[in-house]
C-alpha cells in the first residue's frame, strides 16, 4: 500500500455510493462476498465494506489476487476495507 490512508479513503467522498455492510453474515460469507464482488472489479473501481473486525485471513488472498486494501477503524468498533486493483 503506497498511498497514505486518508488518500486510499478519499474515494469514499469519489463516487463510492455505497458501502456494503457485511457485519450481519455468519462466516465464511462476508470473505466469499468480498472475494466474488472484488473478481469483478475494473481498473477504476473500489469495494467499500464494513465488517465487525478486520479480516486477517481475507488479506493474503486480495494480494494473490493482485488487489490493494486498506482499513479504517470506525468509533463504533466496526472496520471499513477498502479494496482496489492494483496499478
Amino acid at each position: 500500500m503506497n498511498q497514505s490512508i486518508a488518500d486510499y479513503f478519499s474515494v469514499l467522498e469519489e463516487g463510492v455510493s455505497r458501502i456494503i455492510d457485511l457485519r450481519g453474515l455468519e462466516a465464511p460469507e462476508p470473505m466469499v462476498k468480498i472475494l466474488l464482488t472484488c473478481s469483478e472489479l475494473g481498473p477504476n473501481d473500489t469495494f467499500v465494506g464494513r465488517l465487525p473486525h478486520a479480516p486477517h485471513p481475507l488479506f493474503p488472498l486480495l494480494e494473490a489476487r493482485g488487489l490493494d486494501w486498506q482499513l479504517r477503524e470506525d468509533t463504533d468498533g466496526s472496520t471499513l476495507i477498502a479494496i482496489r486493483r492494483r496499478s
